[in-house]
């Protein structure tokens, strides 16, 4: 709420105490005191009428202070929306978002092959123990363990050493995403708005993002290429998340 100018302030304030003056005066009658004239309750009542005319010039004037100010935040309001539709900072937006997604692939893309190096080692290692066995050198699992190793495609052992195993890369990249968005409070209710619109209806949320953000489509829309490339359910999703290209740039 905005505060009453000085001005009102003082005529109120003036108002309040010839209201005042007058009642003390009238009370004074009414107590039996002669030493109060007609003519000085008269004199009060016109200075209370005169205070009264100045409140309601000093509202007056607040009127117009306020719709002024009104007007001047309405103006800026306009102003600062219409920058904002005409498309400010969507470009920086776009090309973080292409980043993000970039970053994000080679995220999993890393991930992806350190799994299957974990999954060749794996199999190398099975393949080694059943040539144990069938040779019968061993009589159990782990016959490479003579060998210092031992393990299969969910985990490789090197006794004194350590082990690996795969990364989930699901979870990874959502920890990147937790982790990006951050602890703030606006932070959480990213998260929680991630985790809300993932689950279900995903295709459908990100096609209305980049209905509604057609800069984001532009940068998110796969080339001819990508979208010949990828299997039949792949291009039935980037097709349902309005990321597919226009017919004339899929090779034919």
């Amino acid at each position: 709420m905005l505060a009453m100018p000085r001005d009102l302030a003082t005529a109120q304030a003036e108002l309040d105490e010839a209201r005042a003056t007058l009642a003390t005066l009238q009370e004074q009658v009414r107590e039996g005191d002669d030493t109060v004239t007609a003519q000085q309750l008269a004199d009060q009542r016109e200075l209370i009428a005169f205070a009264e005319l100045r409140v309601e010039a000093a509202q007056r004037t607040e009127t117009r202070i306020r719709e002024d100010q009104r007007a001047a935040l309405g103006a800026a309001a306009k102003q600062a929306a219409e920058h904002l539709i005409s498309g400010a900072g969507m470009d920086e937006i776009a090309d973080a978002t292409r980043a993000a997604v970039d970053a994000l692939a080679h995220l999993a893309a890393l991930a992806n092959k350190r799994n299957a190096q974990i999954a060749e080692i794996g199999a190398r290692l099975l393949q080694l123990d059943n040539d144990l066995q069938a040779a019968g050198e061993v009589s159990g699992p782990w016959g490479s363990k003579r060998y210092g190793v031992w393990g299969d495609r969910t985990r490789v052992v090197v006794p004194g050493v350590g082990d690996v195993v795969p990364i989930e890369v699901g979870a990874l990249t959502v920890t990147a995403v937790v982790a990006g968005l951050g602890a703030t409070p606006e932070g959480r209710q990213a998260q929680t708005e991630h985790a809300q619109r993932f689950h279900g209806m995903r295709d459908q949320v990100v096609r209305s993002l980049l209905d509604r953000h057609t800069q984001l489509a532009d940068v998110l829309r796969v080339s001819g290429e990508e979208f010949a490339a990828a299997d039949a359910r792949g291009r039935y999703e980037l097709s349902e998340q309005g990321r597919r290209p226009a017919a004339e740039e899929v090779p034919a």
